[in-house]
């Protein structure tokens, strides 16, 4: 095998990741919908497993920055996530549903942190950008594959099958993880090191002056903090809308086929991720920023298309909409971060910091949403809520860029420690 081989293994863990490292995922809050569950106990189950991520992303960021065993890392927190999935079709009780979440969030966030440093070691700064695009590309396919079946199985043999398609999607992805040799992965660049093969000249990339002597920590970043509070409240907005489409089905119409369709909505979004990932990490014409722009944009029209529309059919161009936001910002997240903290050693830990807020977000989405929707099952006004969080990103999100700017000219220290 060679270095080669190693970076084809990566993508295909992206593939196979896809499906595990968000659990059940929207299938869950469908399903908890249809056995009659309370909105509210919904609500916090979904806002459980946020949370925990949003606790353990910094955490598993430093840790990953620390350690060089990224693959036994993977493997444990995946094969995690898969029990507690399967613990979440075996209860109906409050405490172990909480819990089943919890440890999704927190196995989850692990994953998010060795996937972004494994593929800062193997790539390097200069090939990071293509490289997070073809991930990207991988991840929405394994996605829109797993939701497929997932989909169909759950139609036509109810909920808990879907754990057979985790179940081969982790079988796959633990055999990813076996191709990628330790020997190829840079542990240095991993950490967002330069090495003598990855400095930023090389990288093209927007390398930000570190002052050796400034004091270190996150609240010295104010291009981060913005960053991270406008993407807060985009996943604030993003997060419990697929879910609420679903749910919405499953309560207003009988024998609506919510998890086909819940599977129907996955697939389409997916699909729209794809091309949208690759056009980000390739584009010349269009910067980072632009696409986040966009991305942030798309969410109060998805919004007000979802209040608007009732339909099932209107599942279709909400969650286009939903994959042109998400296909973007999927790859322009760890880009903008790793731009900032290029050389500081910090990327794992600055990114962990950065999904930490984000993550508060997308937690508490699912509670605020089915607060609002409530025994009276208000989804409309639900939907134009989710929908003026994306408004309120958009200033912060410029705000940052402002902030951006004006440290790049600067000698202020952009390391998180």
């Amino acid at each position: 095998m060679t270095q080669r081989s190693s970076v084809l293994a990566l993508g295909w863990l992206a593939f196979f990741m896809a499906d595990v490292r968000d659990g059940l995922g929207p299938f869950l809050a469908t399903y908890l919908q249809q056995i009659g569950l309370r909105q509210e106990l919904i609500g916090t189950t979904m806002t459980a497993g946020g949370l925990a991520a949003v606790a353990m992303a910094p955490l598993a960021g430093a840790w990953v920055d620390r350690s060089q065993a990224k693959r036994a890392m993977t493997v444990i927190a995946a094969l995690a996530i898969l029990l507690a999935s399967a613990l979440a079709f075996s209860t109906r009780s409050a405490r172990w549903l909480v819990a089943s979440q919890v440890i999704t969030g927190l196995a989850g966030a692990v994953l998010a942190a060795t996937m972004a440093a494994l593929t800062l070691g193997l790539a390097h700064a200069q090939g990071f950008k293509q490289q997070m695009g073809r991930n990207e590309a991988f991840s929405h396919a394994g996605n829109m594959l797993s939701a497929i079946g997932a989909g169909l199985v759950a139609h036509w043999w109810g909920a808990p099958w879907i754990l057979a398609i985790m179940g081969a999607m982790a079988l796959g992805m633990l055999l990813s993880v076996v191709r990628i040799r330790a020997k190829d992965i840079d542990h240095a660049a991993a950490r967002g090191m330069n090495t003598l093969s990855d400095t930023p000249a090389q990288a093209g990339a927007e390398a930000i002056p570190v002052s050796a002597g400034a004091p270190h920590g996150f609240g010295t970043h104010r291009p981060l903090i913005l960053l991270a509070l406008a993407l807060a409240l985009f996943h604030l907005g993003n997060a419990a809308m697929l879910p609420l489409l679903n749910q919405r089905l499953a309560a207003t119409v009988a024998d609506s086929s919510a998890m086909l369709w819940t599977g129907i909505a996955i697939v389409i979004a997916q699909a729209t991720m794809v091309p949208v990932a690759l056009w980000v990490s390739r584009s010349r014409r269009f910067d980072i920023s632009w696409f986040v722009y966009a991305a942030i944009l798309v969410l109060p029209l998805r919004g007000l298309l979802a209040y608007a529309f009732t339909s099932a059919w209107n599942n279709i161009p909400v969650q286009i909409l939903d994959g042109l936001a998400a296909g973007a910002l999927g790859v322009a997240t760890p880009l903008l971060v790793q731009q900032y903290t290029q050389g500081s050693g910090r990327f794992n830990t600055a990114l962990g910091w950065v999904m930490t807020l984000q993550g508060v977000g997308a937690a508490l989405s699912p509670s605020i949403a089915n607060w609002v929707v409530g025994k009276e099952l208000h989804f409309g006004p639900a939907f134009v809520v989710l929908a003026g969080a994306g408004l309120i990103a958009l200033p912060l999100y410029w705000a940052a860029e402002r902030a951006r700017s004006t440290f790049k000219n600067t000698s202020q220290p952009l390391l998180v420690s």
